[in-house]
């Protein structure tokens, strides 16, 4: 009995973190002073800005930067991060490759470049996609990479 409740919660778990990446949008009155402040203080040509609560004080500011880039900033008590979102067509090879040995069938979901107290590396969500006409994703993982694209670890979604 004990083994099904701890199982049961660690799907609950993994699940809350699978959408937590897709937060509820809210209103830029809506997120606290400081960070609006901070995300104008980095950057001042904001596209397409939409603001995210993730958790409790938890942001995502996500927007285009100057160069066209999708950019999402994540504010928290515990500080910020960056991700530059990578476009399909410059996907580092060596990370697919990796991603294909690994988990022969699996797709890239989304690639980005994540940079969190000025340490850069390369997060990767990949899964089994299924679905002709809408994409569901199945078997879910978090996979970090090197900026020279050597694997770190992973996790399962």
């Amino acid at each position: 009995m004990k083994k099904i409740l701890i199982l049961t919660a660690a799907v609950l778990l993994s699940q809350t973190m699978l959408f937590a990446q897709n937060g509820k949008k809210v209103s830029e009155k809506d997120v606290p002073e400081r960070y609006v402040k901070d995300l104008h203080r980095q950057v001042q040509d904001v596209k397409n800005l939409e603001w995210q609560l993730i958790d409790t004080l938890i942001y995502d500011a996500c927007f285009t930067n100057e160069n066209g880039t999708k950019t999402a900033y994540r504010f928290s008590p515990k500080g910020m991060e960056t991700r530059w979102y990578v476009d399909e067509k410059y996907y580092p090879h060596a990370i697919v490759n990796k991603i294909s040995e690994m988990h022969p069938g699996f797709k890239v979901k989304e690639l980005y470049a994540l940079q969190i107290k000025n340490k850069v590396t390369y997060q990767a969500i990949v899964g089994q996609c299924k679905g002709l006409f809408t994409k569901k994703w199945k078997k879910m993982h978090l996979m970090n990479f090197e900026t020279d694209s050597k694997f770190i670890d992973e996790i399962e979604l």
